[in-house]
């Protein structure tokens, strides 16, 4: 699930926004905002008054980021993957029995293994290298710092992830 300019790294944030006409419903959300921030430690002078105008204008994402730098990058890969998602069953199989996950946290590494599928991310700041097991491989998807399928076995650079198949 995406929200609000997640699929390209929108630099706007979204903050809560209300435009209650009633004057003491829009105090009563501002200051129940005000109330649960607090319990998580925030400082009240830090959350945002959602009936401000400011705070709805500081929510308004920002299509131009769509085409450049960063958010270009972000959206492309959001679209290959959903692509992926499309073109591979075992993707979108609600059977759940067919995912098992492991850590390594010595070596920074996750991996998901859902049907013929497997999902790797280095969360390290060193390349790491995965066993495939036999058989043939094809990298599906790589971030922008590509990971390298070379038989039977997967190396992700820094801070990289891949889908193998």
């Amino acid at each position: 699930m995406l929200f609000q300019g997640e699929e390209w790294a929108a630099s706007t944030p979204f903050q809560f926004f209300t435009s209650h006409p009633e004057e003491d419903l829009g105090r009563a959300v501002a200051e129940g905002r005000i109330a649960e921030f607090e319990r998580m430690g925030w400082d009240p002078a830090d959350v945002p008054d959602p009936q401000d105008p400011a705070t709805y204008a500081r929510s308004n994402l920002d299509w131009t980021e769509l085409a450049s730098g960063r958010h270009a990058v972000v959206l492309d890969a959001y679209r290959r993957l959903a692509s992926l998602r499309r073109s591979r069953p075992e993707l979108t199989d609600p059977d759940l029995r067919t995912v098992s996950t492991s850590v390594d946290e010595d070596r920074r590494l996750f991996t998901m293994r859902r049907g013929g599928v497997l999902v790797a991310v280095n969360f390290g700041d060193q390349p790491v290298t995965h066993d495939l097991g036999p058989g043939a491989h094809a990298l599906l998807f790589t971030t922008p710092t590509r990971a390298v399928v070379d038989g039977t076995r997967l190396t992700l650079p820094p801070h990289a992830g891949a889908v193998v198949g």
